[in-house]
């Protein structure tokens, strides 16, 4: 699935806020913090990668959404490919959940 551009806009507001976490690792940073509110997974992303972030997230209780595909997300932010990003702000997370919902 394609990023629509109102949620392109808003990952680009958390990043410029500096409420967000691309890749990886720093992804994992976030998650030990505790400050994570929101985690988006590519697509395309391996099944086995995807599973374990899955119940990572679910784990620690934190909402996760499946959102376009590695070089998409990372064309949103301006960055090389993404697998993962993690949104810390509450209202941010929110307001990309609400996106996510409607359009799927």
């Amino acid at each position: 699935m394609t990023i629509p551009t109102s949620m392109q806009t808003l990952l680009g507001f958390a990043k410029k806020a500096g409420k967000l976490a691309a890749g990886e690792s720093a992804v994992e940073a976030m998650l030990k913090r505790g400050i994570v509110n929101l985690v988006i997974l590519a697509e395309d992303l391996p099944e086995k990668r995807k599973s374990y972030w899955l119940r990572r997230c679910d784990h620690l209780n934190v909402d996760s959404l499946t959102l376009g595909t590695k070089d998409e997300l990372g064309r949103a932010l301006g960055l090389s490919p993404r697998s993962i990003l993690a949104v810390t702000d509450t209202q941010m997370a929110q307001a990309i959940k609400l996106k996510g919902k409607q359009i799927t």
